[in-house]
């Protein structure tokens, strides 16, 4: 006699395991908690965000707006699943022109966290809160809404632990907020993590390029092209980096539909396609491009993360921003003063340089000793490839590879400076966390005053971080994280003075250095300083064109 298998019967599930189900596909980490929030105050009107975390929000996640509030009778309904503000009808979905609109990311966050929320209508006096129980209490609180996070995952264990270190958690917000700060100018965004500032973002509604500034530096704007296309009901503008800024890996690649960021294949393959052969393999393009378009023309609703999109006339969009980042990219640029100028029939200023601080020269050189400027003519010739110029100095004439010779002057600038204890700290704008191993922050420690004496100036902030406050002026645009990392390691090898400002200095061709006819001419006058009996290298990075040099390099 066979045994009666019992099979289980069908049933509904509880309102708290649909909540934590659908919580697996909205919260993935901290990150995706600030995300919801944060657009769920950008759709309430804010212009003011204020967020704190704790332990990169694992602990806390507090985000403050002072938006329109919420009705008193809506608070209990906020904390349901499938029920919103930003739509009524199945129609609706054709058209979102809001940031949130799936219904499930308030009832999902309350249910694996401690959540309370707080908030008071515009119009009102009273402000109410409410929590995990749906219990309502009047409480105090201005005009707009607090929404409080704690424990993250605490009734689901078993996603706590695929959860990453702190630091990568942290950084995950970090690449959020400044995703979200690049689309939402007019609303400002500060930030708190462990009671430490980490973004303070005002509102910048007059002069966006402020906030542009702020996220990507000065190096971004300064090579990058300011774009502005239409064409049939679409529009695409924003910033397309050149060659010079393009990165070692794709996090400074920004690209929203109706000022949502998203990620799109087609998007992608334009994007390539512009760009082309014009950024070296291994490397990757830098731009912030906003493409607005009839809401009906796109379907946002194919995300619980809301990261992609589907287009109606997919061919035609991807036709549209290839052509139109192609017709930029191919201007040409000419340097006129000290402003980059396009060469077309409606010639538009698109950036004034106005820092002309020269990051190679030691400081015990003085131009003026060594170079008359009244006799000097140096006059840039000819741009080849981004990597090379030929540079005519009165009557000769030179031929400079521009990366290796940035490395070759900076590194004896760095040197010279390190000698006379003189290296000039720049503070980074948003300073950046680092996490070391421990035998790096012993080190680090110990060896405090020889750090500062190289232009680093660092402050710990957890048992494993540092925050990177300050570095080497003439490095203020590289990667600060891969520069301290190298610079540590050099030090703790003991290797010498000379090593370690060569292997700073390799990191100064990720500034952006503007190539325009003032840097240029500057390097051309930096390399005759050298040649004057700075130091003595076998091979040197540029090379005196005269008849038996040229005649060597054209033989057969």
């Amino acid at each position: 006699m066979s045994d009666i298998v019992s099979v289980p019967r069908i049933h509904k599930l509880s309102v708290a395991v649909a909540n934590q189900i659908a919580a697996g596909e909205v919260i993935e980490r901290p990150a995706s908690v600030v995300k919801e929030l944060i657009e769920n105050s950008i759709d309430a009107a804010a212009t003011q965000i204020h967020i704190d975390l704790e332990a990169a929000g694992v602990s806390l996640i507090r985000v403050r707006d002072n938006g329109q509030g919420i009705h008193k009778d809506d608070l209990k309904l906020a904390l349901q699943a499938h029920a919103t503000s930003k739509l009524s009808a199945f129609s609706d979905l054709s058209q979102i022109v809001s940031m949130g609109f799936r219904g499930e990311a308030i009832p999902s966050i309350a249910s694996v966290s401690r959540f309370k929320m707080t908030s008071r209508l515009d119009g009102t006096e009273q402000a109410w809160c409410i929590d995990n129980k749906n219990l309502i209490k009047p409480a105090a609180h201005e005009v707009g809404t607090t929404v409080e996070v704690n424990d993250l995952f605490y009734s689901t264990p078993g996603r706590r632990k695929f959860l990453k270190s702190e630091k990568t958690e942290y950084l995950h917000i970090q690449a959020l907020i400044r995703a979200l700060s690049l689309s939402h100018f007019s609303t400002g965004i500060f930030v708190k993590h462990n009671d430490h500032s980490l973004f303070s973002l005002p509102a910048c509604k007059d002069n966006i390029e402020q906030r542009v500034h702020s996220v990507c530096g000065r190096s971004f704007l300064n090579n990058s092209v300011r774009v502005d296309s239409k064409k049939e009901g679409l529009h695409l503008w924003g910033w397309l980096g050149l060659s010079e800024v393009a990165r070692s890996q794709s996090d400074r690649q920004y690209f929203y539909v109706n000022g949502r960021i998203v990620h799109d294949k087609h998007v992608n393959h334009a994007l390539r396609l512009a760009y082309d052969d014009r950024i070296a393999i291994g490397r990757y393009p830098s731009y912030v491009l906003h493409l607005e378009l009839d809401p009906c023309m796109v379907d946002v609703n194919v995300h619980p993360a809301k990261s992609e999109v589907r287009f109606s006339e997919t061919r035609n969009i991807h036709d549209f921003i290839y052509s139109s980042l192609l017709s930029y990219l191919n201007k040409p640029v000419i340097s006129v003063e000290s402003d980059v100028r396009y060469a077309d029939d409606n010639t538009h200023v698109q950036h004034n340089i106005s820092e002309t601080v020269n990051v190679y020269r030691a400081s015990e050189f003085k131009q003026s000793d060594i170079l008359d400027r009244n006799k000097l003519s140096v006059k840039y010739l000819t741009l080849l490839s981004d990597q090379f110029i030929v540079a005519r100095v009165n009557n000769d004439s030179y031929l400079i590879d521009i990366a290796k010779a940035r490395i070759v002057i900076t590194a004896e600038s760095l040197l010279q400076h390190y000698f006379s204890n003189s290296i000039t700290k720049r503070p980074i704008l948003v300073p950046v966390a680092c996490e070391l191993s421990q035998t790096k922050l012993q080190f680090l420690i110990k060896q405090n005053i020889k750090i500062q004496r190289w232009g680093f100036e660092l402050e710990q902030i957890t048992p494993d971080q540092v925050l990177i406050r300050a570095i080497p002026i003439q490095l203020i645009y590289s990667e600060s994280i891969s520069l301290l990392n190298d610079f540590l390691e050099a030090l703790m090898k003991n290797n010498s003075d000379e090593f370690i400002a060569r292997k700073l200095a390799q990191h100064v061709n990720d500034s952006g250095t503007a190539l325009d006819d003032k840097s240029l001419e500057q390097l051309v006058n930096d390399i005759l300083i050298f040649e004057n009996g700075v130091c003595e290298l076998p091979t040197l990075p540029w090379r005196k064109l005269d008849i038996d040099s040229l005649s060597t390099l054209l033989k057969k």
